[in-house]
């Protein structure tokens, strides 16, 4: 009996898991079968889990090494499901490590692939544009203008998507959140509502990255009330139980997230789609991250940019302060300036928001991803 056609989806992040919700539900609600790697969000959606995900959100080449064998055996998975006569295609998300292989395998397969959110080429490792500029079967998706123009250049397949945080609306502002607070007598994590946070932590979706950042945050907050961690999903609240401080899991809805930011008065983050959320929320943040040693060498090598926090390099302005503490300072040894109201303008975030919203929805981009198999469904 044969197996039904489906289509893989790949994202090895929380913000991978964000943006491939939408395409998710989109895919699913035209009947078709979509199997792979993503979150909550995904799974949620109508995802078949071919991996777990949590295995999979790492930072740098010092994260990669431990989780090698696990890494490894996910990408195996992932490869022998695009390898099966039934799997029709391929949707990438982010995630260069396992996404450009895959990609490139598809090419080889003569499957059509869609790449949403490709790598940062405009930063480093500009000779993956030329890569995927001569596989044939892979359209490129991508948010940013400035993206757009580097992997046009290289002549790629691209077209413009619109941010889902972009136009979100937002929600009913409570004021009370539920936040998992530490019960110590008894050792275990258990939900409660405590007043709106006053500063929240944003400090990273990969548990290694985020047991790097969170005590230079927690140092640099010291003395302040009203401080809650944000953990990138559920698994993460047990990794930030022994700093027993408040944690609240960032709701799965953009509209819900844009709530949550706004209660606050500030924000401590990690670099990456945060950013860009708290920016469109008219919070002030800090943008600061500790990478692991060989990243930190590697990128002082390599990366070449003025700015590292998304809206900075959009608006290419620094508007929001950034930081990297080399590894081998500790908490005690590093402070920073805190993000100011005034910095926020109104204007400013206007012309964020109206960069963000240029191109297609993602439902557009699932239908025409989809246009290619319809025929062969039907047979």
């Amino acid at each position: 009996m044969a197996c039904e056609p489906y289509i893989l989806i790949c994202a090895g992040e929380d913000s991978g898991d964000s943006v491939g919700e939408p395409l998710v539900k989109s895919l699913v609600s035209k009947n078709f079968t979509v199997k792979g790697s993503g979150g909550r969000r995904m799974q949620a959606a109508g995802m078949l889990p071919l991996v777990d995900f949590e295995n999979l959100p790492v930072s740098g080449f010092g994260d990669v090494l431990p989780k090698y064998f696990k890494l490894r055996q996910s990408f195996i998975a992932l490869k022998t499901a695009l390898e099966s006569p039934e799997c029709l295609g391929l949707i990438a998300v982010d995630y260069p490590g396992f996404n450009m292989k895959l990609v490139a395998l598809a090419g080889e397969l003569r499957k059509p692939a869609l790449y949403v959110a490709p790598p940062q080429v405009w930063a480093w490792k500009r000779k993956r544009a030329k890569v995927l500029a001569k596989n044939p079967y892979v359209k490129l998706a991508v948010f940013f203008d400035f993206e757009e123009s580097v992997y046009r250049e290289a002549g790629c397949n691209v077209v413009r998507v619109k941010h889902p945080f972009a136009n979100s609306k937002l929600g009913i502002r409570n004021s009370e959140l539920h936040l998992e607070r530490n019960k110590a007598s008894h050792g275990i994590a258990e939900t409660e509502a405590v007043p709106s946070p006053r500063c929240l932590l944003l400090p990273g979706s990969r548990k290694a990255q985020a047991l790097r950042n969170l005590p230079i945050y927690l140092k640099a907050v010291q003395g302040l009330k009203n401080v809650a961690v944000v953990a990138a999903r559920q698994e993460l609240v047990d990794v930030f139980k022994k700093y027993k401080i408040p944690v609240v899991v960032a709701p799965q809805s953009a509209a819900e997230r844009k709530a949550l930011y706004q209660s606050a008065e500030y924000a401590l983050t990690a670099p990456g789609t945060s950013t860009l959320e708290l920016a469109l929320s008219g919070v002030p943040f800090t943008v600061c991250t500790k990478p692991d040693l060989l990243t930190y060498c590697l990128g002082r090598l390599f990366i070449k940019t003025k700015f590292f926090a998304l809206p900075n390099i959009i608006l290419n302005r620094l508007v929001f302060p950034e930081y990297i503490v080399p590894p081998w300072l500790g908490a005690n040894s590093w402070s920073f300036a805190k993000g100011k109201k005034e910095n926020v303008a109104e204007e400013l975030l206007e012309t964020l928001s109206e960069k963000l919203a240029v191109g297609s929805s993602f439902d557009q981009l699932a239908l025409e991803f989809l246009g290619q198999f319809v025929e062969r469904k039907a047979q």
